[in-house]
C-alpha cells in the first residue's frame, strides 16, 4: 500500500547553523605529524577544507534528496503540498540548494589544488581562509531557501499519511449529522485523527477489510460542511486533493434537523458536492431515521428515492450501505 512518509523529511539547518557546524568539524580535525613542516601544514589545511566543504555539501544534498520528487508525487500529495507551502516555491528552493552544493564542491576542488603548490604554511592557511570565505558567502546567499525548506519540512512532517492506492470513501455533510458515528459503524473501531492544517479538527481515518482487500474511510470535518462560496483558497485546494483520493462520496443528511442545520441548507451543500466531485459516485445517506415519523420518512423517500436510510448509532442499515460501497 502506497503512502508518503512525510514524517521522514530531512532536518534543514539555516545558513548560520550550517556554517558553524562545518567550521567546528574542520577545527577539530587532527592529522598525524609528518617529517616536513610544509607537508604537515599543507595536509592539515587540505583536510580542514575537505571536512568543512563536505559537511556543507553533504547536508545540502541530503536536503534535496530527502524531499520527495515533485515530478513523481501522487496528485493528492501534490495538491496538498501546493496548498500548504507552494509547489513552485519548493521547486525553486530545492533547485537553489542543489546549485549551492555543486558550487561548494567546485570551489573545493580548485582550492585544494592551490594548496599543493603553496610554498609556506602561511600560504596554505591563506588558501584555506579563502575557501572558508567563499563557501560561507554562497551558503549565506541561499539562506532564504534554507529557511523556506526548514519551514516546509516542519509543516509537512506534522501531517499523518493517508494511503493513496486504497479504495477510499469520503464522508461529507454538515456537522453533527452523524459522520463520525457512521465511520465507526462502518469500520468497527474508533477513527484515527490525522491533523491537517486546512481542517478544523483534522481528517478522521478508518479502515475495514473484505475478502483480503482493505478499504479506507475519510471524514473531513470543517472542510466539506459549508457552502462553496464560504471556503477559502486553502480549503478549495484541499478539496481538490481529496478529489484524487475519493472513489465514492457518502453524503449524509439529517432530516430531523437535530444537527442544528435546516434540511434545505444540507441539500444545497449536497448540490455543491456533486458539482465539485464530477465523475465520482455520490451515495446519499439519510441518517437518524429513528427520529423521523412516517410522514417525514415518506417525504424523504420521494425527495431522495435512491438514498440509504440508516440509524448510525444503532447500526441500522449500515451493512446494506457497506455492500453498496463494496
Amino acid at each position: 500500500m502506497e503512502k508518503l512518509e512525510l514524517e521522514k523529511l530531512p532536518q534543514v539547518l539555516g545558513s548560520k547553523e550550517l556554517i558553524e557546524k562545518a567550521f567546528k568539524k574542520a577545527a577539530d580535525a587532527e592529522l598525524k605529524a609528518r617529517r616536513h613542516t610544509r607537508d604537515v601544514a599543507g595536509a592539515r589545511e587540505r583536510k580542514r577544507i575537505i571536512i568543512m566543504s563536505t559537511t556543507v555539501s553533504s547536508h545540502l544534498s541530503k536536503i534535496v534528496h530527502g524531499f520527495p520528487s515533485l515530478a513523481n508525487l501522487h496528485p493528492f500529495y501534490r495538491d496538498l503540498v501546493d496548498a500548504m507551502v507552494g509547489i513552485d516555491k519548493m521547486r525553486k528552493s530545492l533547485g537553489a540548494v542543489a546549485g549551492t552544493a555543486k558550487a561548494v564542491n567546485k570551489i573545493t576542488r580548485g582550492h585544494v589544488q592551490k594548496i599543493r603548490f603553496s610554498g609556506t604554511p602561511a600560504e596554505a592557511a591563506e588558501v584555506r581562509r579563502q575557501v572558508y570565505g567563499r563557501i560561507s558567502s554562497i551558503v549565506k546567499k541561499a539562506d532564504e531557501h534554507l529557511v523556506f525548506l526548514q519551514g516546509a519540512s516542519q509543516k509537512l512532517s506534522d501531517l499523518s499519511s493517508v494511503y493513496v492506492d486504497l479504495p477510499t470513501t469520503v464522508i461529507a455533510g454538515y456537522p453533527n449529522v452523524g459522520k463520525t458515528t457512521l465511520l465507526k459503524a462502518l469500520t468497527g473501531s474508533a477513527p484515527k485523527i490525522a491533523s491537517y492544517p486546512f481542517t478544523t479538527t483534522g481528517l478522521q481515518l478508518g479502515y475495514f477489510e473484505h475478502r483480503h482487500q482493505r478499504y479506507q474511510i475519510v471524514d473531513t470535518p470543517g472542510l466539506l460542511d459549508r457552502p462553496l462560496e464560504k471556503r477559502n483558497p486553502i480549503e478549495r485546494q484541499a478539496i481538490a486533493a481529496l478529489r484524487h483520493l475519493a472513489n465514492t462520496i457518502v453524503f449524509m443528511l439529517d432530516p430531523s434537523e437535530t444537527c442544528g442545520y435546516e434540511l434545505k441548507d444540507q441539500l444545497h451543500l449536497l448540490e455543491d458536492i456533486e458539482k465539485m466531485f464530477v465523475g465520482i459516485d455520490v451515495v446519499v445517506v439519510v441518517n437518524k431515521t429513528d427520529l423521523l415519523n412516517e410522514e417525514k420518512m415518506s417525504q424523504m423517500r420521494e425527495r431522495c428515492p435512491s438514498s440509504f436510510f440508516v440509524t448510525a448509532t444503532a447500526g441500522k442499515g449500515v451493512e446494506e450501505l457497506r455492500e453498496k460501497l463494496l
